[in-house]
């Protein structure tokens, strides 16, 4: 059933409004408020003028505005995801797509079908493959080689964090087995020491160097279908954790013509696996249009606690079982990417000038060497610096729980997935072991430490955007649809805590939390109508939500009935 949308309402329709009119009003729903619920919202030039029962909202002037009927629908503040990697997921939507899970003879079938399909000598990329899925011995350059025979290939992992490629594509890298591991990265080595085709975190990237120019329209292009789609879903604002150089000019450009509808953030990447963006900081005011500011700075401090074993422990990870990964371990203790002391003097430096840092920091060692840059640039900066973000936090030590309070800066939990999958229950629980395994994500403890604490869904690390998904299992670290054994349960958290993060404390983290997160007289109109309410829906049917139309600063942005404006 549509909702109604009525214009004008009063019998003085012919009448200029006046200056106090309301011009647009929610009325007859669920109204989600810091105070409760509400049925009604009135909206002045986008921001909210009355929040009340649908009676009392109707009594005040609102001479030719358009009324939405809610019919006994949700109206709630809109979300954020302030973890995502937008224009790589937009890219991601164009190419080679790989289902997730995929065990080898999926992903050769899938590549020889891309490969079918692309001109000789074309790069073939996509993703994501999960380790877990393939087993000792499979994940080979050979088995690309035979799949695109005339083809360069590169698939990411389900984390962004390493690349399995081909012959093709080790050659035109000039990656042989004489080849060092660069800094920060790792080159998977068989028993003969030759590359295997697996490439982690620097080494990784260090390969983009020879792929081809994007052009800037479809770089654009990439962008608009990613954030469009992050708006199905009633995303209002996010920040990007990872600005490069390819991509921020297209940003610069969506952004200044308007077409970018979100409240965003954008990260430029600095550190040894840069790419050549650190430019991009001191540059970010040619990039900062419309409502995209790159006013922050990632650093990436470690990789991942997956089989590679790049995530930064303070304890050794478990010993192997099998050839999985045999030689991509980064040392016993992971892979650290800045030194301490080079770290502290960037971060003071960065704190100095204004400038958010975001860490990716997802072992406990990453995460207290980044707790330890921060209490570095506090004491060479005083207190007035931004609210850094230390994001990911695969696992924190109990000790520094409390320094997010202590240090003021901002638990960033991500990516979504908070229950059994293959890359919990196997590929991180096989590195680190059963006990350690029982901190992974403490999403209650940091939140009641007192720190402020958001979310991100790291998209496309995984599948889906979907911050429902999230939502839900952050409540029951269950698969979805609340069902099976949970995950870490001992940090389970309410649906009112999990809907703080994505509203009112991520609102609070981009500096919007005057303008925006809640629905408050005083405020925008950012918000989104839903087929349920999230606090008192069946819980194991919150990932099913389906936003119905999403408003930014009272516009109509998406619809599902295919009335929002282009």
């Amino acid at each position: 059933m549509a909702l109604a949308s009525v214009a004008p309402t009063t019998a003085k329709a012919a009448e200029a409004p006046a200056k106090t009119d309301a011009n647009l009003l929610f009325v007859n729903g669920t109204v989600l408020t810091p105070q409760g619920t509400a049925e009604a919202i009135a909206v002045r030039d986008g921001a909210i003028v009355a929040v009340g029962s649908s009676a009392d909202v109707l009594k005040l002037p609102h001479a030719g505005a358009t009324t939405v009927d809610l019919q006994g629908r949700t109206l709630m503040p809109g979300l954020y995801d302030m973890h995502v990697h937008v224009y790589p997921a937009g890219q991601a939507k164009l190419a080679c797509k790989i289902p997730q899970g995929a065990g080898a003879p999926v992903i050769f079938a899938t590549v020889k079908a891309c490969a079918a399909k692309a001109k000789p000598g074309a790069w073939i990329t996509g993703g994501s493959w999960v380790a877990a899925a393939l087993k000792p011995g499979e994940q080979t350059r050979q088995l690309l080689d035979r799949a695109a025979p005339d083809n360069p290939v590169m698939l990411d992992d389900e984390s962004l964090h390493s690349v399995w490629v081909n012959s093709r594509a080790l050659q035109l890298g000039g990656i042989t087995r004489a080849t060092a591991n660069p800094a920060g990265g790792v080159i998977d080595r068989d028993a003969k020491g030759e590359p295997t085709g697996v490439l982690r975190e620097a080494a990784a990237r260090n390969l983009l160097a020879v792929l081809p120019p994007v052009p800037i329209d479809q770089q654009v292009a990439a962008i608009k279908a990613a954030t469009d789609e992050m708006l199905s879903y009633g995303i209002i604002g996010f920040t990007d954790a990872a600005i490069r150089r390819d991509g921020a000019e297209a940003y610069a450009r969506f952004a200044a013509t308007g077409g970018l509808r979100q409240y965003a953030r954008g990260c430029a990447v600095w550190g040894p696996n840069s790419g050549g963006s650190e430019g991009l900081v001191a540059a970010r005011q040619d990039y900062s249009k419309g409502r995209f500011q790159l006013d922050c700075v990632k650093m990436f401090l470690d990789g991942v606690p997956l089989e590679g074993r790049t995530a930064v422990m303070l304890q050794p990870y478990e010993p192997r079982h099998g050839e999985h990964g045999s030689d991509g371990t980064g040392g016993e203790k992971g892979l650290m990417m800045v030194p301490p002391d080079k770290l502290n003097a960037a971060v003071t430096d960065f704190d100095r000038q204004g400038l958010l840092v975001k860490f990716h920091a997802a072992g406990d060692g990453a995460v207290r060497e980044a707790a330890d840059a921060i209490a570095a640039a506090r004491k060479a900066n005083g207190w007035g610096g931004q609210h850094h973000e230390v994001g990911h936090n695969t696992f924190i030590d109990p000790a520094d729980v409390p320094r997010g309070r202590e240090l003021h800066f901002t638990w960033e939990l991500s990516p979504y997935i908070w229950w059994p999958t293959p890359i919990t229950s196997v590929d991180i629980a096989a590195a680190v072991g059963p006990e350690r395994m029982k901190r992974l994500w403490p999403a209650r403890d940091v939140i009641e430490s007192g720190a402020n604490v958001v979310t991100g869904s790291d998209w496309p690390v995984v599948p889906s955007v979907n911050p429902w998904l999230a939502l839900e299992t952050l409540v029951t670290r269950q698969v979805p649809g609340a069902t099976g054994a949970p995950i870490n349960e001992g940090q389970r958290i309410t649906r009112e805590q999990a809907l703080a993060l994505m509203t009112r404390n991520a609102a609070a983290e981009m500096g919007r939390l005057d303008r925006g997160g809640t629905i408050e007289v005083g405020k925008l109109a950012d918000v989104i109508i839903v087929d349920r309410n999230p606090l008192t829906a069946p819980v194991g049917t919150i990932h099913q939500a389906r936003v119905i139309r999403t408003y930014i600063a009272g516009e109509l942005v998406w619809s599902s009935e295919g009335n929002a404006k282009p």
